[in-house]
């Protein structure tokens, strides 16, 4: 009854779409973050290609994984040692 979804491969690498190169000045490369609804229409053509992938993005959605930033290493560590306080 429940569980017949589409299987999601853990293997092969999650596709990141949270952010996109735009040119600044002087004719370089940077990267900046794209909007939600930029990151819904990509998302809506790249599961037509890749229906069983991981995508890195802010939606939420069942095949989403949340991207980490820099710092997040220190969440991880204050939540293990508030656990092992108690």
């Amino acid at each position: 009854m429940f569980g017949f979804g589409k299987k999601l491969r853990k293997d092969l690498p999650a596709i990141d779409i949270s952010k996109k190169k735009v040119k600044g000045f002087f004719g370089r490369e940077k990267i900046v973050p794209r909007s939600k609804m930029e990151q819904q229409k990509l998302k809506a053509e790249l599961i037509k290609q890749y229906p069983d992938r991981y995508f890195v993005d802010n939606l939420g959605e069942y095949n989403s994984i949340k991207s980490r930033d820099e710092l997040s290493w220190i969440d991880d560590i204050e939540a293990f040692d508030a656990f092992m306080d108690e």
